[in-house]
Order: C-alpha cells, then sequence, then structure tokens
C-alpha cells in the first residue's frame, strides 16, 4: 500500500515538474537575431555599414550612418532621374553617307502651266477635227442648245471649271453670267454629271503636243517617248509622269551627272495657252514611285532655258511610337506608298466629301462624288482645306522616307548651233525656239545616298547601366548585395521560426 503512495507521489511530482517550466522568453530570439545581424554587417558588401554597428565612439557610428544615408538617397534620386530619362524617350540621329554603284531613278513629273490647249476649245462641233480628236464628250450634246453652235470647249470652261471667273471674258469671249446660267440650266434639266475628268484629258495639251524630238535616258542615250510617260489629272491640269512605276520596271542609273539622267526637249505650244498658272512654261516635280505629289511645289521652268537639275538623295528611318517621332507607314487609299502630305491630302479630301458633298477634281478614291465645281462648292472645299492641319488628321511621317534635293542651274537655250540642227526639224525660227523650247535634264549628283536613322539615346541597356554605376559609385555594392539583403532576411526568418517551433 505504501509503495502504490509512493508511486502516485513520485508521477504527480513529474507532472507538476513539467507543467511548472516557465514558457520561452522573447530574448533568445532577439539574440539570435543581433548575432546574425552582427555577423551580416561585418561580411556584407555594402560599404560603410560595418561602421555604424562596431563598438566605435558614438560620434564616428554617427558620422558615417549620415554618409550611408546620404549616399542611399541620393542613389534613389538618381534612380528616379533614370527612369523619368528612360519614358522621355530621348533621340540621336545618326547620319551617314553611303555610296553605290547604281541607283533607282525617282519619278518626274512634269506639268504644263497651260491647262486647256486653246485651239481645242475653240473647235466647233462641225469641225471635222472635232470627233476625231475625241472632243465630243458627253457634256457637248448636254450643252447644245444653250451654245447654239458656239464651241463646245469654250462653253464649258465658261461654266464648269472651279475657276474664279472674275475678267473671265478677257480670256473667253462671250462668257457672261447669263450664258453661264443657261448652260447650267440644261445640264441640271437634263440630270448630267459634267464630265470635268474627260474634259481636262481631252481639251488640253497632251504629251505628244509637249514632247519635243529629243527624249533620252542615261549616259546610253536609250530613246524613250510618249509611252514612257503616265498621265494623271489634278486639280490644275494634266500632268505627265516619266518613270512612275505602274506598269514598267523602275530605271536605273549606274553613272553619276546630269547627262546621265533623263534628257528632254519640251514644247511650252505658248500659241496654244488659255488659263495658265500665272507663268508659261512647267512645273518640274522629282518624287518615288507611288507618292503624292503637289503640282504647285515643283521646281519652275520656262521657255528659252537649259535646265539643269542635279539631284541628291537622302533616306530617312525614324522611330515608331513609343519615340516622340511615332512614325508610320499605314497605308493610303489612292498611293502605293505611304508619307504625311499624301496622308493629309486624303484627310482634307475625305472632309470635303463629308462636309461639302463634293470632292476634289483628280481625286480618284471617290468617283461616285460629284467634283467641286459650284462657287460655293470650291469655296466650301478651300475652307475646309484651310482649317485641316497634321494633327487633326493623324499624319505622322513615315517609318521610312526617301528625298529628293534638287540643284538647279539656268541657261539660255538655244545656242546657235543647237538652233540650226532643230531648224531642221520643223521649229520655225530661233526667236520661236527662245520663246516655246525648254531643254531639261535631270541626274544624280552622285551615286549614293545620305541616310538620318534615328536610334534610342537611352535605351534598357543604358537605364540599368546608369542605375548598376550609381549604386556602385555611391553605395559600393551591386545588384548581388540586394541578394545578400534578401538572403539575410529569409534566413532571419527561419531562425526565428525554428526557435518558436523547436524551442530548446
Amino acid at each position: 500500500m505504501a509503495e502504490k503512495i509512493n508511486s502516485v507521489q513520485m508521477t504527480n511530482l513529474q507532472e507538476g515538474t513539467i507543467s511548472q517550466k516557465p514558457p520561452l522568453s522573447n530574448s533568445n530570439g532577439r539574440q539570435t537575431g543581433v548575432k546574425m545581424w552582427q555577423e551580416f554587417v561585418d561580411n556584407t558588401t555594402l560599404h560603410g555599414i560595418r561602421y555604424v554597428f562596431i563598438k566605435r565612439h558614438a560620434v564616428t557610428r554617427l558620422i558615417w550612418l549620415i554618409l550611408l544615408l546620404s549616399s542611399g538617397g541620393y542613389y534613389i534620386f538618381t534612380v528616379y532621374r533614370a527612369f523619368e530619362k528612360y519614358y522621355s524617350r530621348p533621340i540621336n540621329t545618326v547620319v551617314s553617307r553611303k555610296h553605290l554603284r547604281k541607283m533607282d531613278f525617282p519619278a518626274i513629273t512634269i506639268c504644263s502651266n497651260n491647262l486647256f490647249s486653246r485651239s481645242k476649245v475653240s473647235l466647233a462641233d462641225d469641225d471635222p477635227s472635232f470627233a476625231s480628236s475625241g472632243l465630243n464628250i458627253s457634256s457637248c450634246a448636254v450643252t447644245s442648245r444653250a451654245r447654239a453652235n458656239r464651241p463646245c470647249g469654250l462653253s464649258l470652261l465658261c461654266c464648269c471649271t472651279p475657276f474664279d471667273n472674275e475678267n473671265e471674258s478677257l480670256a473667253l469671249p462671250n462668257c457672261t453670267f447669263e450664258y453661264k446660267q443657261e448652260l447650267l440650266k440644261d445640264i441640271q434639266v437634263s440630270n448630267h454629271r459634267i464630265e470635268v475628268e474627260s474634259f481636262y484629258q481631252k481639251y488640253s495639251l497632251n504629251i505628244s503636243n509637249l514632247l519635243g524630238p529629243t527624249c533620252q535616258f542615261s549616259w546610253r542615250q536609250t530613246q524613250c517617248s510618249i509611252t514612257d510617260f503616265d498621265p494623271t489629272v489634278t486639280e490644275w491640269g494634266m500632268c505627265y509622269t516619266f518613270n512612275s512605276g505602274r506598269e514598267s520596271e523602275i530605271k536605273i542609273v549606274d553613272t553619276a551627272g546630269v547627262s546621265s539622267g533623263l534628257t528632254l526637249l519640251l514644247d511650252a505650244n505658248t500659241a496654244e495657252y488659255t488659263r495658265g498658272k500665272f507663268s508659261e512654261g512647267f512645273k518640274v516635280l522629282i518624287h518615288g514611285q507611288g507618292e503624292y505629289y503637289d503640282e504647285f511645289d515643283g521646281i519652275s521652268v520656262g521657255p528659252g532655258q537649259h535646265a539643269s537639275i542635279a539631284l541628291s538623295q537622302k533616306r530617312y528611318e525614324n522611330l515608331e511610337k513609343p519615340y516622340a517621332t511615332n512614325c508610320t507607314n499605314k497605308p493610303l487609299n489612292t498611293f502605293s506608298k505611304y508619307s504625311s502630305e499624301g496622308c493629309l491630302y486624303e484627310c482634307k479630301v475625305q472632309s470635303t466629301i463629308k462636309i461639302c458633298s463634293c470632292r476634289p477634281i483628280g481625286y480618284i478614291g471617290s468617283r461616285d462624288t460629284p467634283p467641286c465645281l459650284s462657287p460655293n462648292e470650291v469655296k466650301c472645299s478651300d475652307s475646309v482645306d484651310a482649317s485641316i492641319d497634321e494633327d487633326m488628321c493623324d499624319c505622322q511621317v513615315p517609318c521610312f522616307q526617301t528625298r529628293y534635293q534638287a540643284e538647279v542651274s539656268y541657261s539660255k537655250f538655244p545656242d546657235i548651233g543647237t538652233a540650226e540642227d532643230l531648224l531642221n526639224e520643223g521649229y520655225e525660227s530661233l526667236q520661236h525656239m527662245r520663246d516655246n523650247l525648254v531643254l531639261l535634264q535631270v541626274g544624280f549628283k552622285s551615286l549614293g545616298y545620305e541616310m538620318q536613322k534615328q536610334q534610342p539615346a537611352y535605351d534598357s541597356n543604358s537605364l540599368f547601366g546608369e542605375i548598376g554605376g550609381n549604386m556602385g559609385l555611391f553605395l559600393g555594392c551591386s545588384l548581388l548585395t540586394i541578394c545578400e539583403f534578401l538572403d539575410f532576411f529569409m534566413s532571419y526568418l527561419a531562425a526565428r521560426n525554428r526557435n518558436v517551433t523547436h524551442p530548446a
């Protein structure tokens, strides 16, 4: 019996001993953390931090703390400035020169300053040449009653072209307000749409009238002809493009010099002038194949001149969004190659169609819309054209662009010897030649081009390079130092977790 009592007392004593053991205090966890931190600061690659925590004079430790915080704060500031610079997307433009053995020749567009042929617009309906020349367009039949045997061309020029009709009677006989109203009345009654593009094509001087006996390409003097020119109707008459690339391969030159490009003898036919563009002669435009051109932006060449145009090619390569240039190569409706000028033209045309319910003459993208002819339509079209700019149309610069810089020189043409040769070609006199003829030569100044290529001035490599460099400069550490801190905190948390779950 006594043995049982002793056994129970021993058991109770053991249980009491176990139950009375005090809980683990936090001092062991703190001591472990302090020991780990001291070991970390003694070995980390972050310069200066050890001098803050070692047992030295308090002032010394305070100085090192201030230095460390100042360096760290300024480093954070440099990181902010680096990201700010990166997201501003700065650009460098690298200019280089490349020489070539051969080059594609550009498209050369010739536009006469005379809109309509005087002999054609003055031709009567009963003249045998009227029908044989294709001048009997449907608008002539519609207006025959009001015209009363007056020439169809002069009548349509009077009533149905989008030009200012001030002092019209000086250029167009009998073009009175009453006569125009009679013509327009017949057109409205018949519900007829004026064939303006057809009128321009039929009643203007065609390329066979404008091109003289000389048409040569390259130093090999390869002969060209009227079949090498593609016609285009514009708001200000007909233009003819050499080397358009529409139905034939783009021509190539392998020799520099204006005489190694295109050589043309042009005839202004000044006796045929009716409506002009302020002067006699031609506009010459140099542009890429399939690009938009504005006939008013060309080089003016007048009769009696030998015009030499030396070309230099420049190529541009721009950056897309998010850089400031925000270039694009979006497709256009009526041009095979994108340009900001062509984009702006199409944008203005679409706005004109929407607001004025008419389109500019020559625009082929909306043939079902009538051309702007009446004074109100022309006024509306001009207002739209003046009110729209590139920002409203989202017409960014192209990502890839080729431009031609022209150096033009002039001399009097022809000289006596050339005039004698031209007399054999049927021209009347030296004075007639100087009143009508133009010798045009276009070629490359040198074979090659200047490339202006945009490049990011501060990309991701530059960003991380600056961040890393400043980290080493101000803190004396690297990316691996951050990994050291992460490793320390993970080790500390693991040690703290062990002390809690497996107390000693």
